[in-house]
């Protein structure tokens, strides 16, 4: 049943959601940073708190390293620090790798996915190159399947070669929910490594609540609107938070996107909210992160989607945009050659079309916007052997753009 629902329906998940919170029994956010900023607080503690960032663009210098990218999705790298040299490859939405050498040339293959399902927001999602690479070839994909009636995300394995592409796909896993709207898919896929959470072939997953489908995202039984956890294999986790629904990690999600993990092993994740409402979260396994019963954004027609702006047994986020800046991707800085960014997480987005850089600052995350040269939607960000940043623009003529500093 889709999801335009009258405000007593919204007040019940908000009762479910009480009724739930003892098992949802984590460190909120106001506990995990001390304090919570509005967007403007954080704007006006950056400019005064983050001064290494202060006119960060006029200290860097761009190149095109590729063009012509017929609507990317995602943007990742193998690095050869033997070589010092870094593969770049890229995944479109209609289903074609693109990998471009050290040297500057690329090639193109296709990805033989089944049904893949590209209108909308649909498409290839996301590639995922392990940390085992190239001892073992194995990688992973996220993709939309299925037609107009019924669509899921799923996601598949297959054997990457540097110069013939990705073969031998098979099928690891898929929401076990179909939807009717070609949005809301989430699929950005994390290796977990530092955490207490590592295991050799632990992998997680975002999945969004398919837009008309929201109230799915507070229901523990449906894998939308929830970060997944699995292994290479397509099975659950170890010692899952809901054993009767193992692959669920967390819940209350409405679109997530960015997903990485910190170098002390902490996880973060970022989402779109509707109209504001975006958020960064310290995601934690069992966690309850508040859609729909909790967000500081809007109904895109205006209306009030819930009354509660905190709900006790749900998790706030550690950052809020509001007004959005439709947050596409993120990694985690600790590379040498921008010191500045040391152990910051950096988001690029797409209504904004700018860099958005995240740090701890006195016991409260900071974010504050540091670069938006290229005036475009930004899709993806990557990191080269140097460390210089990779970024993915969004739409019909995408490319990629090196960032590095200038005078180097």
């Amino acid at each position: 049943m889709k999801s335009w629902r009258t405000m007593i329906s919204l007040l019940a998940f908000s009762l479910l959601g009480a009724a739930l919170a003892p098992a949802f029994a984590v460190t909120t956010a106001s506990e995990l940073t001390q304090k919570h900023a509005s967007n403007n607080e954080q704007r006006e503690a950056g400019s005064s708190n983050l001064t290494a960032y202060e006119n960060f663009d006029q200290h860097v210098m761009t190149e095109d390293i590729a063009t012509s990218l017929a609507f990317p999705k995602a943007l990742t790298t193998v690095i050869d620090k033997a070589q010092a040299s870094t593969h770049i490859l890229i995944v479109t939405r209609d289903g074609e790798l693109v990998i471009i050498d050290n040297k500057g040339e690329s090639a193109r293959f296709s990805l033989m996915l089944d049904d893949l399902y590209t209108k909308g927001q649909g498409g290839v999602l996301d590639l995922l190159i392990p940390s085992q690479f190239p001892e073992d070839r194995t990688v992973l994909l996220s993709y939309s399947k299925g037609n107009d009636s019924a669509n899921r995300l799923a996601i598949v394995k297959g054997q990457l070669s540097l110069t013939s592409g990705i073969t031998n796909i098979q099928p690891v896993l898929a929401l076990a929910q179909a939807k009717d709207t070609p949005v809301h898919y989430g699929g950005k896929l994390l290796q977990l490594e530092g955490s207490a959470l590592h295991t050799k072939q632990g992998f997680l997953v975002t999945t969004g609540d398919g837009f008309d489908y929201r109230e799915q995202a507070q229901v523990i039984s449906s894998q939308l609107g929830k970060v997944l956890g699995f292994t290479i294999d397509g099975k659950p986790l170890a010692n899952p938070p809901f054993p009767d629904n193992p692959f669920i990690f967390s819940i209350g999600h409405r679109n997530p996107q960015g997903l990485v993990e910190g170098s002390d092993g902490n996880l973060f994740l970022h989402e779109h909210g509707p109209d504001g409402g975006d958020e960064v979260n310290l995601l934690q396994q069992g966690a309850n992160y508040g859609w729909p019963v909790v967000t500081l954004g809007k109904d895109y027609s205006g209306a009030r989607i819930s009354p509660f702006s905190t709900y006790p047994g749900m998790t706030g986020p550690i950052v809020d945009w509001t007004p959005s800046i439709a947050p596409s991707s993120m990694i985690y800085y600790s590379h040498g050659r921008f010191p500045m960014l040391a152990n910051t997480l950096l988001v690029t987005s797409l209504k904004a079309k700018a860099l958005y850089a995240v740090r701890a600052v006195s016991n409260e995350y900071i974010s504050t916007k540091i670069f938006e040269g290229p005036g475009e939607r930004l899709r993806d960000i990557a990191l080269d052997h140097q460390g210089n940043l990779l970024l993915l623009t969004d739409g019909e003529n995408g490319r990629v753009i090196e960032v590095s500093p200038r005078g180097n």
